[in-house]
């Protein structure tokens, strides 16, 4: 069923595709579209129980809208889906609007909308939507800010628990010879002997934290070049986002695109890297259910792929 809805979210958006390329064909020549469709299936079964399934849609509109002129309209939405041995391994999605006026001009202002959840990192939902400008700098460089509200709701709970009762997760063991291992109340059954004294506590009666609302500063530095007549492309971007009401609290991201032109214009190499940084988890212990260890503070991630525009 999961599956079924997510093929039927590919053909609407490539419907959208279709049609809005189909509107800008009757358009003038000031206006000009882009649209990029990726899709990847992936399933192992035997000794390796492995289900992948990502697709992206991209579709950026440039040129004149009525009276507002060299403006740029980007859809983006992306949506990853991994289980290894039935367990989710990539569990992402992000649907991603922006409008940007005057966007080759010297000064842009843009709106921005954005609409995510990565369940492996415990996001269950994160909507941010406002305004900023964009300043552009020399040598290929710019810097942007935005003021966005922000909704945010992580897989966190109010503890409640008032009898002191829960489970202890120890993460430094070593197996021993013996059938027996040591649990503070003396030798049981087992065949691992704990020597950790850092523990993780899992209350027992504790309700989800709820949804929080903020507003948060975004901060874009970025250098775009274009090398070689066009057939490479190095864009680098760095985001830094901390909460207004507590610049202690923030986000970093380091995002890395190179892009390689091949004998056919429509056909690119690409090679993707994202750095992500969480100031939430960096120092504090919170347990990822799935796993039973706790969210680390920074996810990395590269990809080098093929990439086809339409």
């Amino acid at each position: 069923m999961l599956i079924v809805k997510e093929l039927s979210m590919i053909l609407l958006l490539l419907f959208f595709s279709a049609f809005t390329f189909a509107q800008d064909a009757d358009t003038s020549q000031s206006r000009e579209s882009y649209t990029s469709v990726d899709l990847s299936y992936s399933q192992d079964r035997g000794n390796t129980d492995f289900l992948s399934l990502y697709y992206g849609f991209n579709y950026t509109l440039l040129g004149d809208i009525g009276p507002l002129k060299d403006t740029e309209f980007l859809f983006d939405f992306n949506r990853s889906d991994d289980q290894l041995d039935g367990e989710p391994f990539t569990d992402d999605q992000a649907l991603t609007l922006k409008f940007d006026v005057w966007a080759n001009q010297k000064v842009s202002p843009f709106l921005f909308f954005q609409k995510s959840f990565d369940n492996v990192v415990g996001l269950e939902d994160r909507l941010n939507y406002g305004l900023g400008a964009k300043v552009v700098l020399p040598f290929g460089m710019s810097v942007s800010y935005a003021f966005l509200f922000e909704q945010e709701d992580y897989l966190l709970y109010d503890y409640t628990d008032s009898t002191g009762i829960g489970e202890y997760y120890y993460t430094d063991s070593s197996e021993i010879d013996t059938n027996y291992y040591y649990y503070d109340v003396g030798w049981e059954d087992g065949y691992f002997v704990y020597t950790d004294s850092l523990e993780y506590f899992e209350y027992t009666d504790s309700t989800e934290a709820p949804a929080e609302k903020f507003y948060r500063h975004s901060i874009r530095p970025k250098i775009k070049l274009r090398l070689f007549d066009n057939n490479v492309v190095f864009d680098y971007r760095f985001y830094y986002k901390p909460k207004v009401d507590d610049l202690n609290d923030y986000l970093l991201e380091h995002e890395l695109k190179i892009s390689i032109a091949t004998f056919y214009e429509a056909l690119s190499i690409d090679l993707n890297y994202t750095n992500k940084y969480n100031k939430r988890y960096d120092g504090v212990n919170i347990l990822n259910r799935q796993t039973g260890l706790p969210y680390k503070e920074r996810d990395e991630n590269l990809t080098i792929g093929i990439s086809f525009a339409l």
